[in-house]
């Protein structure tokens, strides 16, 4: 039997979440990498600018700083601030061994005192002093993200007389938030796109396995047509050739009280009504025709009706007055609705009960609805029920419900069962209306 369609279709929402965690996965990677390479590279441009400026402050500049030359200090820091804006820089300072600053280009930090900003950074500062350019972390100022670079003065003799500091906004933050975004965007744009693909691969798939099944239907269909015309041909003349038989010599040698004798034709009877089933549900496809159903059902619950009492089933109808003409020959309708009553006057077998037969006109479909309060089915019997030579009676042939399936859908009709243990069973039939006589 062909797996389920939800079994079959499960890869499909795990195969969207996969996609969704590898798409966000590499966008996330991404982003991490853009960040990484911006980063180092605003870290070599502190570097390279600082070790520039540094290289501007030679040692006339230097002692004129120190000694607080105030023409020497004003060129300075018109130079410096040249080179500040040519490179949107936030700040450049230069400072002592010890941390002081002797000159800032914004005035951020107070000249001739030391810089407690220096402590932070005092690893790059560090690394600075000791004659190498070197660049800090990201860190936050203010609101404003930013990095610094430093870089050592030097000597003519090269000697490290003291660092040059440059600060600048991680102004490529902003990029990366816009591309975050847009990445965003074209992740649930794909999710979307991926969606819409899965959703439309599942409808062909499910429509794929319903053929699937009418074909194995059809196949099964056609095997049992192929079964039914041997059993035909080989059981059903010698049935009656026994049966015909049993009965003469019951009549010559008075056996028709002997409960030996009663077991021939009741067990002929059985092998009989088998047999009808297997051809009736192989025989060609409904006629369809205008039949009156309330007619219908009412001449089939009279000729149920006197088995339901000996077994002790109440038979309940709710059956509108006048005529519920219905697309469908009379004689599908009565045998549709004759193998419900059957089903469930077995149903009641051992405890009794009550079987309701009831018809609603639903605009231009007939409603039709069999329900008894047996010991119902379970799941797995329930979802099962309407296949082939599939019963939970112990005699039963398992071809009522498919007879009756097979009747109304081909009528263009539906059916439908609920049943669960303890609570009963109801098999509803729904026809196509027939058209009202001129």
């Amino acid at each position: 039997m062909a797996a389920p369609t939800w079994t079959r279709l499960a890869w499909v929402p795990a195969f969207l979440a996969l996609t969704l965690l590898v798409v966000g996965g590499a966008f996330v990677h991404l982003d991490r990498t853009f960040r990484a390479r911006l980063d180092e590279e605003l870290g070599a441009r502190l570097r390279a600018t600082a070790a520039a400026t540094a290289a501007a402050v030679d040692d006339d500049i230097w002692v004129g700083l120190l000694a607080g030359d105030e023409a020497t200090r004003d060129a300075a820091r018109a130079d410096l601030e040249t080179i500040r804006a040519a490179n949107d820089l936030a700040d450049l300072f230069v400072f002592t061994p010890d941390l002081v600053v002797l000159l800032d280009v914004s005035g951020q930090y107070p000249e001739g005192e030391p810089n407690p900003a220096l402590d932070l950074d005092g690893v790059a500062v560090t690394t600075a002093l000791a004659g190498l350019p070197a660049s800090t972390v990201l860190y936050e100022s203010e609101g404003e993200v930013l990095k610094s670079g430093y870089a050592p003065v030097t000597s003519d003799a090269g000697t490290v007389l003291g660092g040059v500091g440059v600060e600048a906004t991680a102004a490529y933050l902003g990029v990366l938030a816009a591309l975050r975004r847009a990445m965003l965007g074209a992740g649930i744009g794909v999710l979307a796109v991926l969606a819409l693909l899965g959703f439309a691969f599942s409808r062909v798939v499910a429509a794929r396995l319903a053929l699937e099944e009418r074909l194995r239907r059809a196949e099964s269909l056609a095997g049992l047509g192929q079964m039914t015309a041997m059993m035909a041909h080989e059981i059903r003349n010698p049935l009656g050739i026994i049966r015909g038989s049993a009965e003469t010599l019951a009549e010559t040698h008075g056996l028709a009280d002997d409960p030996v004798y009663r077991f021939i034709p009741e067990e002929v009877d059985r092998l009989h009504q088998t047999l009808s089933a297997y051809l009736d549900f192989a025989h060609p496809a409904p006629q369809t025709g205008r039949t009156d159903a309330v007619a219908s059902i009412r001449r089939t619950i009279d000729l149920v009706g006197g088995e339901f009492a000996r077994r002790g089933v109440a038979l309940e109808t709710d059956l509108p007055d006048g005529e519920q003409p219905v697309d469908l020959a009379a004689r599908d309708l009565e045998q549709a609705c004759l193998n419900l009553l059957l089903n469930a006057r077995d149903a009641l077998a051992a405890t009794g009960g009550t079987v309701r037969v009831s018809l609603e006109r639903m605009g231009n479909r007939v409603r039709i609805e069999v329900a008894d309060d047996g010991p119902g089915m379970d799941e797995g019997l329930r979802r099962r029920a309407f296949e082939p030579f599939v019963t939970g009676k112990e005699t039963g042939s398992g071809l009522g419900l498919a007879v009756v399936r097979r009747t109304v859908e081909g009528a263009g009709g539906t059916v439908s069962l609920e049943s669960a243990p303890g609570k009963g069973t109801v098999v509803r039939i729904t026809l196509p209306r027939g058209e009202e006589e001129a």
